[in-house]
């Protein structure tokens, strides 16, 4: 199981990733502070930004040193750093610089989420927010609830979008915001409330920086926004791209440059097809199992019990390790008569048991790997009785087990791919298969002809389609199944080539089954790109 945010080591607990001086000197330098701006730095960790803050305004004003310095740390400096020890020696660095702060100054060591602003009450909020890092679990769904959607679209419970929300509301308005954030929220559907908030509230600008510091290797951009929106465009790298384009993708994507917007000018495909994520076991390798030479190797069997419920167990169970006073008084009650769940146990066998494929106790598990076009089953699960054992184990383990995604589609023919991935590695599925989370899959919508399977499938290998996908839909390195119904089906293409692809997909297919690797290089695979490549003046009409 993924490593949970609150249990890593500080640094990337509290997702601290340090700016360059160099960097946060040249941004303070481009903004117009003067001797009445408000600025706040709601995050100043090792004080690179603040420290440049107090430079630029020291110069403005006619007071002896000292005295400028005290109103500036009384009246014009804000900032607040969560964690001690980057505090202190931010505080010492100050003062080191400039003399003992008043005690009355602004600089306050706790969360930014705790801590009180008046709406509207800076000038300027500059800084590099937390990426990756965590909330405090006693108001974690209060801020989720706070900022969580903007006109009902998600805005992704992340430490850097919530920081930017939260700073909108304290922004006066002209008031300026400038943070250095990862660039994952222009692009993924699950930051669309943040952009629609950012456009809605603000004039906004983003610049992709080449290189940020040697602590990661997520790509960075410094973005900018001056509150006073709604504002009809956006500015990426000084490209504008019309809000009315950017409504053409579905998620409210801001990578839509260059003349990516023509391809978004008619069906996507979720009109043929819908995506769907899989299941998450938990413990794969009590149920899952690799293919070797037609058998697999059966470690363990499974023994059902009736487990006593708990008013401890339950705690464990739960999200945050919450229960409301209403389940408290239900489970104590429940464990007072006695009342078990059943449970399913993982008994070690004494030898472990070889099996022949195919048996009827396992099912092709459809793990993600990189093979296009088709590839052979490589794992099976344990899915005896409908998969009971492995349902049962998932009801019993923490909240986040408990649902079963994919299920009404487990079985059916389709289509697959990694989901992590630089790029669409997409395959036929065929019917049969247990889906898991790892490989998002596609199915098509009743009613659709098989042969856009095939098509879509071709589709799917062409540069294009990845460009389109990852440079528009979703730029990071994750493919969800939401991403596939986003993606423009190719109606550009005529008749006579869409049966040329069918055809020639259906021969690779059949080509998979007998044995063949396709890689991206070869012939069939170029000549997909040629039968998709879309006319120039496709799309020529659409007005904005």
């Amino acid at each position: 199981m993924a490593e949970r945010k609150s249990t890593r080591v500080s640094k990337r607990q509290l997702g601290q990733y340090m700016t360059p001086q160099p960097l946060a000197k040249q941004i303070v330098a481009s903004l117009k502070l003067n001797e009445h701006s408000r600025v706040l730095e709601p995050s100043f960790g090792t004080g690179s930004f603040l420290l440049e803050i107090i430079e630029k305004l020291m110069e403005y004003g006619e007071e002896s040193i000292r005295d400028r310095y005290h109103r500036i740390m009384r009246d014009q400096v804000f900032g607040v750093e969560i964690d001690s020890t980057l505090y202190n020696q931010t505080i010492s660095k100050v003062e080191m610089r400039w003399g003992p702060l008043p005690s009355d100054h602004n600089l306050v060591l706790g969360d930014y989420f705790k801590t009180e602003y008046f709406i509207g009450m800076f000038d300027y909020i500059i800084g590099n927010p937390p990426f990756g890092g965590t909330f405090d679990p006693l108001i974690e769904d209060q801020l989720d609830r706070w900022y969580g959607r903007w006109n009902g679209k998600k805005l992704k419970k992340e430490t850097y979008s919530f920081f930017i929300a939260r700073s909108l509301d304290f922004l006066a308005m002209g008031g300026v915001l400038v943070f250095i954030s990862s660039d994952t929220f222009t692009t993924i559907s699950t930051m669309q409330g943040l952009r629609r908030r950012l456009l809605d509230e603000a004039v906004v600008s983003i610049n992709r920086l080449e290189s940020f510091s040697d602590e990661t290797s997520q790509p960075v951009v410094v973005l900018h926004a001056t509150k006073g929106g709604p504002s009809d465009q956006v500015h990426i790298d000084g490209e504008e791209i019309n809000r009315s384009q950017i409504e053409l993708t579905g998620n409210f994507s801001w990578g839509l440059t260059g003349d990516m917007a023509r391809f978004f000018s008619g069906p996507t495909l979720a009109n043929y097809m819908v995506g769907t994520s899989g299941m998450t076991i938990g413990k794969n390798e009590y149920f899952v199992r690799e293919i070797k030479d037609g058998s697999i190797v059966e470690p363990y069997f499974f023994d059902f019990f009736n487990d006593p419920i708990t008013l401890e167990g339950e705690r464990q169970r739960a999200r945050l390790g919450q229960l409301s006073d209403r389940q408290v008084q239900k489970i104590n009650t429940q464990e007072a008569v006695g009342e078990t769940r059943r449970n399913v146990r993982v008994v070690l066998r004494p030898d472990p048991e070889v099996i022949s494929l195919p048996h009827p106790d396992y099912k092709p598990y459809n793990k993600a790997n990189t093979a296009i076009i088709f590839s052979q089953p490589k794992y099976v699960v344990y899915w005896k009785n409908n998969g009971d054992a492995v349902l049962t184990f998932k009801r019993n383990g923490n909240w986040y087990l408990h649902g079963v995604g994919g299920q009404p589609f487990f079985g059916r023919e389709g289509l697959s791919w990694q989901l992590i991935a630089p790029r669409l590695r997409m395959r036929y599925l065929p019917s049969g298969y247990i889906l898991d989370s790892g490989a998002p899959c596609g199915f098509l919508k009743p009613g659709v002809d098989q042969d856009e399977l095939w098509f879509i499938l071709g589709w799917a290998q062409t540069e294009l389609a990845t460009r389109i996908l990852k440079g528009v839909i979703n730029h990071t390195r994750n493919i969800q199944s939401k991403d596939l119904e986003r993606l423009p089906y190719p109606w550009w293409v005529g008749r006579d080539e869409k049966k040329k692809i069918i055809s020639l997909v259906r021969d690779m297919v059949d080509a998979g089954k007998k044995g063949r690797n396709f890689g991206t290089s070869d012939q069939e695979i170029r000549m997909l790109d040629q039968l998709f490549i879309a006319p120039p003046e496709i799309g020529c009409n659409i007005t904005y």
